[in-house]
């Protein structure tokens, strides 16, 4: 699937400028004052700035209000987790446009403008930026995104030169949520974030869920953002290095599970049971290998224990879909955070993987509902 070669249709409206950002905070330190300073330093003008707090220790809070008195605090007293935060900030904001934004992203000075100039042409419910690594500037790590039919996200032009990805607007299928343009009253009509999620996927689930109700996502490359590759989040982010989070891989396996449960028609899940329990089995062998197994199974669990919660977003998500499944998923390599596969024997067989898989995506998405 090459959603570059999309057509883009035209939506004649008239402009509309107004919009209002909403950083997402948790122990931010200095990326979240230089995230903000981005922010005011855009050539069109914020309505607001507003910050949410997920509960920082380390001051971060403060330190913008006394850097930064015009911009507007909330402290949620507690880590929430990410869709928390920003369906704060949606009902917080009265902009007809809300910039999304994670504490590590900058943008650059014409980032704003640019997104803006793209929704008003073509009225998307999301526009997002070309996200550049730092201190790799000259690496994208996503153009957009697409869902895989395994329950993870595919990014666009992940992890390429920047004069290899392709520069033109563009239709894409989702995007990773460090930051994106969002028309306001789409994303609360959609339901905002789906807060079951804490961290990780929360930008998967929102993705297929608008485009499954026939909301387009675009791409703009001349948008771009900077995504700090620092330490990240402790115990959370994993940065190619060192041991791998348990709190990751719970996460992860909790929150793919849970998408696929809520997402995939019955008629999908079918088609896709044998790559399904594959991929799960493959992944259960990693966990064992690696000491994970607390973690993998503790995820599992968690669907058992919120099976009513579960079967409520499920029965939602298929009365009010428009798009089917087909019209959603994609094959593709399996992908995998960098640094994930160390090995050359791992490589290989990660490489054998995606090759089974996708494979029987090719046989049998056309029976997919």
């Amino acid at each position: 699937m090459d959603m570059s070669e999309r057509p883009l249709s035209v939506v004649e409206s008239p402009n509309v400028c107004d919009v209002s950002a909403v950083v997402v905070n948790f122990n931010g330190g200095d990326r979240v004052l230089n995230c903000i300073g981005a922010l005011i330093s855009q050539d069109i003008s914020l309505r607001h700035i507003f910050v949410i707090d997920n509960g920082s220790t380390d001051g971060s809070a403060n330190q913008i209000r006394t850097s930064y008195p015009s911009v507007h605090v909330m402290e949620l007293g507690e880590n929430r987790g990410l869709p928390a935060a920003r369906n704060a900030g949606l009902r917080l904001a009265t902009s007809p446009l809300v910039l999304l934004i994670d504490n590590d992203v900058c943008l650059e000075r014409d980032c704003l403008r640019q997104l803006v100039r793209t929704y008003e042409t073509l009225r998307p419910a999301v526009v997002c930026p070309r996200v550049l690594l730092l201190p790799e500037t000259g690496i994208v790590q996503s153009d957009g995104a697409f869902p895989h039919f395994l329950g993870v996200m595919t990014l666009r032009h992940g992890y390429v030169p920047v004069e290899q990805a392709q520069s033109q607007t563009a239709d894409v299928e989702g995007c990773i949520g460090a930051c994106m343009l969002v028309d306001r009253a789409l994303a609360l009509e959609a339901g905002g974030f789906d807060e079951l999620y804490f961290f990780y996927f929360e930008d998967l689930e929102f993705s297929i869920r608008l485009r499954a109700l026939g909301h387009r996502f675009v791409c703009e490359p001349a948008a771009v953002v900077y995504h700090d590759r620092g330490a990240g989040t402790p115990g959370l982010s994993f940065r190619g290095e060192g041991e791998y989070p348990l709190r990751r891989v719970y996460l992860s396996t909790r929150h793919r599970v849970l998408t696929l449960l809520i997402h995939y028609k019955t008629r999908t899940l079918l088609v896709l049971l044998p790559a399904l329990v594959l991929f799960e089995i493959s992944c259960l062998l990693v966990v064992l290998l690696q000491g994970w197994s607390r973690a993998w199974a503790k995820a599992w669990t968690w669907q058992l224990r919120n099976w009513r919660l579960i079967r409520q977003r499920r029965k939602r998500a298929q009365q009010t879909r428009i798009l089917g499944d087909r019209e959603l998923l994609a094959g593709g390599s399996i992908p995998l955070a960098p640094g994930f596969v160390r090995s050359r024997i791992s490589g290989l067989v990660a490489a054998v993987l995606s090759w089974i898989m996708n494979g029987y995506w090719h046989i049998v998405h056309r029976w997919i509902g």
